[in-house]
C-alpha cells in the first residue's frame, strides 16, 4: 500500500467537519458562462483648454451602454525642464520620494474631480484622497506601475526632466511619444464591474465629469521661480472604457429600475492647530466604513512658504499637500475617537492608527508618519460591506488629538499644523424612468 493510501484511509470523526458530505472538488474545474459584451475605450474632450486654477467639464457622450474604467490623460509641455527641477514640485528620485512609496505627480495637478448626474453631484474625489487610497490598497508592483502612469518616468527618473524634443521626427519618419500622464479616477463605477454606470438607463439625465485643476501655487509649492515659469498643460481629456451589451441585456438595462450601493468620499479640514491638544469635530453623514486623516505643517498646505535652504540643497523643494508625510517622529502623540461624548475607543498612541490599522485592514502601506486611519469595516478595500458606523444617526463625533512634542519640521513658520480628514461612506444611487439620483442626501 502506498503512503498516500494510508493517509486516505486514516479517516475519523473529526474529518467529517472537513470533508464529510463534500460540496466542491479541487480536481474538476468549473466555470460559469457570462453574458456577451464588448469593451472599447473612447476619448472624451473637456470644454476649452486646461489652465491651472480653473474648472473644466467633460460631457459624457453615449457611445455605448455602460461606463467603466476612467482616466484623465494630461499632456505636459515638451520643453526641457533641466533648469528648474522644482517646477513640478518633483525634485527627487522615485525611490527617494514619498518615503519610497511612489510619486504622486499626476495627482498633484488636480484639486478635485466631480461626478455630475442630472445636475446633482454624486461624488467628489480629492487628489490627496486618491493618493492615500492608492498607497494603502496597492502592493509594491502595482504602485510602481501607477508611478509610471503618474510621472512618465521612463524619460528620466532623477528630476523628471522630460524628453527635450519628444515631438521631433526620428529616422524613417517616426515620432517620439509626448509627455503624457495617465491619472486613474476611482469613482464607484470604476472599481467593480457590477457597479458600472448604466448610461443606457439615463436617457433623460446628462452625465458630466468636472475636473478642478490646482492653482500654480499649489502645484509648485510656491517656489517663486517655479510659479513664474510653470507652463500650462498642452491638452487634457478623459479616456473611458465603454461597455457594449448584447441585445437582451441591453433591453433589460434600459427598461428596468436600478439601485446601486455606491461609495462616496466626504471631507473635513481643520487648520491652524497650535495647541498641544485639539478636538476636531467630524461633520460626516451616512454609514461610514473608514476614516483617513493627515496631519501636516501649515506651511506645507497654504503654499505661502518656501522651504529653507532650498538653493543650497535642491532636494528641499517647496512643499505642498502631496509632499512626504515624513517627520522625525509621528506628528501625533495620542488620539482617540468620541461619539456623543463617549469614547468610541480608548486613547492610543498616534502610530497605532498609522501602523496597526494599515497592517490590519490594507494590502498596501501608509505613506509616512503623518497619515492615519481607522476602519469600521473588516475589509474596507472590498465593495461588499463588512462593517460601518452610521454618522447620520450620531449627534456629535469628535477626534481628540494630542500633538507630539518631539517632532521637528523645516518649516520656518512656527509650530502650526493642519488636519484633513476623509470619510468613505455608502449611499444608494437610484436610476428609474431615465433619471438618476441619490437615495440619501446630506
Amino acid at each position: 500500500m502506498g503512503g498516500g493510501l494510508l493517509q486516505l484511509v486514516a479517516y475519523g470523526a473529526q474529518d467529517a467537519y472537513i470533508s464529510g458530505n463534500p460540496q466542491i472538488t479541487f480536481w474538476k474545474g468549473l466555470y460559469k458562462r457570462h453574458t456577451n459584451f464588448a469593451m472599447e475605450p473612447f476619448r472624451i474632450n473637456f470644454n476649452g483648454e486646461p489652465n491651472w486654477g480653473t474648472r473644466q467639464t467633460a460631457i459624457i457622450n453615449r457611445y455605448a451602454d455602460l461606463l467603466f474604467s476612467t482616466y484623465v490623460q494630461l499632456e505636459l509641455p515638451t520643453n526641457n525642464l533641466a533648469g528648474s527641477p522644482a517646477e513640478w514640485n518633483h525634485g527627487t528620485t522615485k525611490d527617494g520620494y514619498q518615503n519610497g512609496i511612489f510619486s504622486p505627480l499626476g495627482f498633484n495637478f488636480i484639486d478635485r474631480v466631480e461626478l455630475d448626474i442630472g445636475g446633482q453631484i454624486i461624488d467628489r474625489l480629492y487628489s490627496e484622497y486618491m493618493y492615500l487610497w492608492s498607497s494603502l490598497t496597492h502592493d509594491y508592483d502595482k504602485r510602481n506601475k501607477l508611478s509610471e502612469m503618474l510621472t512618465n518616468e521612463k524619460y528620466t527618473i532623477s528630476t523628471l526632466q522630460f524628453n527635450a524634443n519628444p515631438g521631433c521626427t526620428g529616422g524613417n519618419g517616426r515620432q517620439s511619444l509626448p509627455n503624457v500622464l495617465y491619472i486613474p479616477l476611482t469613482f464607484f463605477f470604476t472599481k467593480n464591474p457590477g457597479t458600472a454606470l448604466p448610461l443606457i438607463a439615463l436617457q433623460y439625465h446628462e452625465v458630466k465629469i468636472n475636473v478642478i485643476w490646482k492653482s500654480p501655487e499649489a502645484i509648485a509649492g510656491n517656489y517663486t521661480t517655479g510659479i513664474q515659469t510653470l507652463p500650462q498643460a498642452t491638452s487634457a481629456s478623459l479616456y473611458i472604457d465603454y461597455i457594449y451589451l448584447d441585445t437582451d441585456e441591453r433591453r433589460r438595462f434600459a427598461q428596468q429600475s436600478h439601485e446601486y450601493l455606491i461609495e462616496q468620499v466626504q471631507f473635513n479640514e481643520d487648520v491652524g492647530i497650535s495647541s498641544a491638544s485639539k478636538r476636531i469635530d467630524l461633520t460626516f453623514n451616512h454609514p461610514v466604513k473608514e476614516l483617513l486623516w493627515v496631519v501636516q505643517p501649515t506651511c506645507y498646505t497654504n503654499c505661502k512658504a518656501e522651504r529653507t535652504n532650498y538653493r543650497a540643497n535642491p532636494t528641499n523643494a517647496a512643499q505642498n499637500r502631496l509632499t512626504p508625510y515624513v517627520y522625525d517622529v509621528p506628528a501625533v502623540f495620542e488620539q482617540h475617537l468620541q461619539i456623543n461624548g463617549q469614547d468610541r475607543l480608548e486613547r492610543r498612541y498616534g502610530d497605532y492608527f498609522n501602523k496597526v490599522q494599515s497592517y490590519q485592514h490594507h494590502t498596501g502601506v501608509a505613506p509616512g508618519f503623518g497619515v492615519y486611519m481607522y476602519s469600521f469595516a473588516v475589509k474596507p478595500e472590498e465593495h461588499q460591506p463588512s462593517g460601518t458606523c452610521n454618522f447620520s444617526r450620531i449627534d456629535t463625533a469628535t477626534l481628540v488629538v494630542t500633538m507630539d512634542g518631539g517632532v521637528t519640521v523645516d518649516q520656518g513658520q512656527g509650530d502650526v499644523w493642519d488636519m484633513r480628514m476623509y470619510a468613505i461612506n455608502y449611499n444608494v444611487l437610484r436610476i428609474m424612468s431615465g433619471m438618476g439620483g441619490l437615495a440619501f442626501s446630506n
